[in-house]
């Protein structure tokens, strides 16, 4: 019988093997029925589990997966699956977040990409800067169509996953002349064009053009915080699946303005925190403006806004759960990276990302209706 240590080995083996084809994890898992290596994993993940597991995975058994293992050993099958899927997620998460590097499949393919890397705005305003090492400079690449990949010099790349193909599609369509900066999944690199994912989204962002001053005094800052609750799908099926399927808890909105001619905000949208993957995934808003006290938010223009996310594991998740943005920065996330950035753009740009971009719908809406703002029309 193989140890503990030798399973979790095991399983971030297969975790890896199965890297850039997670569209096909069940049918890699299932072919590895007979071998003996992952029959041994299996063996010990059937002496190992609690009978709580056993009755939330039961209702799998339905399903037609690993039909040529042993009747009494199928169940066990499954729980060897979603830990390799949850190694899956993590291993996916952490590869996603690493900074560019030559070395990456991305720019061993294109290796003129390197070169067009965002670079942030040093201090003296005079100098290049430095390489971000996260984001790329949009007109370095050419979108394909409104999909996730694009068509790079030679090959083709992809957006990373955290990112959906509908946030840089629209705003390359309301802000065509701003500076938009994009995170591309480092590890693909593919010679001849993919097929494209196929899927239906149907989003009309509201125009909140009409927005009240930008009247925080200086050196002060707001804070908001909006939690979800469970409630019966009868009475809102929204709100219903915001808590049981995108598994969102909580929204914390802050702004800050330092100077009078200087306001930031961060916008965070944390999940549950006993996801049995180890991981909370915030989804992480932040943006800038010069706009002066009083000026009008349709007048107001942000010298940045940027989209990202924040991964939470073990202790970190903890102090995560324990604080709050009240006073800025709640806690540093155990790996994070950007995914989007857009520069000089309308104020009100900020509502049309928090649309696309975050998963609650209820939680959202809540906000706008802080703010008397119109909710977005999302179907």
């Amino acid at each position: 019988m193989i140890s503990l240590d030798d399973y979790a080995s095991a399983v971030r083996r297969y975790a890896e093997a199965v890297t850039g084809h997670g569209d096909q994890l069940e049918l890699y898992i299932d072919g590895l029925v007979g071998d003996p290596d992952a029959e041994n994993c299996v063996s010990l993940r059937a002496m190992v589990s609690t009978q709580e597991e056993m009755t939330l995975r039961r209702g799998y058994l339905e399903i037609g997966y690993f039909q040529r293992a042993a009747a009494d050993r199928r169940l066990a099958w499954w729980l060897f699956y979603f830990d390799i899927a949850h190694e899956f997620e993590n291993l996916s998460l952490e590869r996603s977040c690493e900074l560019y590097s030559k070395v990456h499949p991305l720019f061993q393919g294109t290796p003129s990409l390197f070169a067009k890397i965002r670079r942030t705005i040093p201090a003296n305003g005079k100098s290049l800067g430095v390489p971000d090492l996260e984001l790329i400079d949009e007109k370095a690449i050419k979108p394909i169509e409104e999909s996730e990949l694009v068509a790079l010099n030679p090959g083709y790349g992809q957006l990373v996953a955290s990112l959906h193909r509908t946030i840089p599609a629209l705003a390359r369509q309301l802000y065509p002349d701003a500076p938009r900066f994009v995170r591309l999944d480092p590890h693909f690199w593919s010679a001849n064009q993919p097929f494209m994912r196929l899927e239906e989204v149907a989003i009309a962002p509201a125009d909140p053009t009409w927005m009240a001053q930008l009247s925080l005094p200086p050196r002060t800052d707001t804070f908001a915080a909006y939690l979800l609750e469970d409630c019966d799908p009868k009475a809102n099926m929204a709100q219903y699946r915001d808590y049981h399927v995108r598994g969102i808890r909580k929204l914390e909105v802050v702004a800050t303005r330092r100077r009078e001619d200087y306001l930031s905000m961060m916008i965070e949208e944390l999940p549950r925190d006993d996801d049995p993957n180890g991981l909370m995934v915030g989804r992480c808003i932040h943006l800038d403006t010069h706009a002066r006290s009083g000026t009008s938010k349709g007048d107001a223009r942000l010298a940045h806004l940027d989209l990202a996310i924040n991964v939470y594991r073990g202790v970190d998740r903890a102090a995560r759960i324990a604080n709050t943005l009240q006073h800025g920065k709640a806690q540093d996330a155990t790996y994070r990276t950007h995914l989007y950035r857009i520069e000089d753009v309308p104020f009100p740009a900020l509502f049309v990302f928090a649309a696309l971009f975050l998963k609650s719908r209820t939680l959202l809406g809540e906000w706008l209706d802080d703010l008397n703002l119109p909710r977005p029309p999302m179907v």
